[in-house]
């Protein structure tokens, strides 16, 4: 299994001591690549970074925190698009060699292979916190729109098996392949099974573990799919079931500019011939003197989940720190969204009985097309 590089976090690496009496310092190659690894193919990204460093204080050795390099190239999008790729997880190859200040090599080069993906550990978890879920979210209980699949990102590395359970016991399985391609190791799993109320995740050829589901029918409301990367660097899904307000916020500039003619010329048609005609000193009442220009506005919404379970807290709570959101309305327009609040009260059964959450979304582009 990949050790897994979560790039919103910092990585550090560690060069093998070195106990040469001519080591000068360490040269690090970072190779970065999209599919199967070494794999020529059209298209592929493929992009190596070069660095030094020099140990410090008598040490053998030096550490590198590699994330941000590494983040620059994953590329997050739920549609297909030849515009933009899709890059979730890619392989990255590390290779440390030690050198004399001319360059000379010293022994041979270490060389170490990691899987990375745009997820994030907590402060709790450490440094180089490299745990992986099986199915990658978080909470054990899921909501879904009765109509709509039901979609789990799941491990490719761990998974082997999805179950779907309904009332009555069962309704089928979903056989999960493992892969050497960087594209395919988070699986998205899509069914259309009704009557869902748990999935059994299995791993580790015995381990399980099983997530609650609850389907909702919404009739009354327009219903609002979210689609946020959480913290383990997959796209997961929340709905708004209950009631939705949009606003228009607009912004304008305005400048005052003078309606008056001294002399102003216009033509009219008389007996067959078109006669020039002369106004002075005159304006038109109806023209603006305070003219408007630059006008334009962003649509927010503001959005209520219904009464949700305790346990789906910590989806709201990677919801909160996501940075790539989209909501999809009712008529399956896809809008990339930025989520307008900075604070998030947690709400538990004990304190708050019934838990619904409001949260407002802003629009991440302008109502008036500005593209350029």
């Amino acid at each position: 299994m990949s050790t897994i590089i979560r790039t919103r976090s910092p990585f550090y690496i560690r060069t093998p001591e070195e106990t040469s009496s001519s080591l000068s310092y360490f040269s690090i190659d970072i190779f970065i690549e999209s599919n199967e690894q070494g794999v020529a193919l059209c298209g592929k990204l493929s992009e190596t970074t070069s660095l030094t460093k020099k140990p410090i204080n008598n040490q053998n050795s030096v550490s590198l925190e590699i994330s941000e390099i590494v983040n620059n190239y994953l590329s997050q999008s739920i549609v297909s698009s030849t515009v933009k790729p899709n890059y979730q997880s890619l392989w990255v190859k590390v290779t440390t060699t030690a050198r004399e200040s001319d360059g000379t090599q010293i022994g041979s080069s270490t060389v170490t292979n990691y899987l990375a993906q745009e997820g994030f550990n907590t402060y709790l978890q450490g440094a180089n916190y490299t745990t992986e879920p099986n199915a990658m979210i978080t909470a054990d209980y899921i909501q879904y729109y009765i109509g709509q699949n039901i979609v789990i990102p799941v491990n490719t590395e761990l998974v082997n098996q999805l179950e779907f359970v309904n009332s009555a016991g069962g309704i089928g399985t979903e056989a999960i392949s493992t892969t050497t391609n960087a594209n395919n190791k988070i699986d998205y799993v899509s069914v259309a099974f009704a009557d869902v109320v748990s999935l059994i995740v299995t791993y580790n050829t015995s381990t399980t573990r099983t997530i609650k589901v609850q389907g909702v029918s919404q009739c009354k409301y327009p219903v609002f799919k979210c689609t946020f990367l959480n913290k383990w660097g997959a796209f997961q899904e929340v709905f708004f079931f209950k009631k939705s307000v949009k606003t228009l916020e607009t912004k304008r500039e305005n400048y005052n500019r003078s309606n008056f003619y001294a002399a102003f010329s216009y033509f009219e048609s008389r007996g067959g011939s078109c006669d020039e005609e002369f106004l002075y000193n005159t304006y038109e009442p109806t023209t603006h003197s305070k003219k408007t220009f630059n006008t334009n506005g962003v649509e927010s919404l503001q959005l209520n989940t219904g009464f949700v379970n305790e346990a789906m807290n910590l989806t709201f709570q990677e919801l909160m720190t996501s940075e790539y959101v989209w909501l999809t309305d009712s008529d399956n327009n896809v809008m990339p969204v930025v989520l307008k609040d900075s604070s998030m009260t947690y709400k538990t059964g004990l304190n708050d009985k019934m838990i619904n959450y409001t949260m407002s979304f802003e629009k991440s582009f302008s109502y008036i097309n500005n593209v350029r």
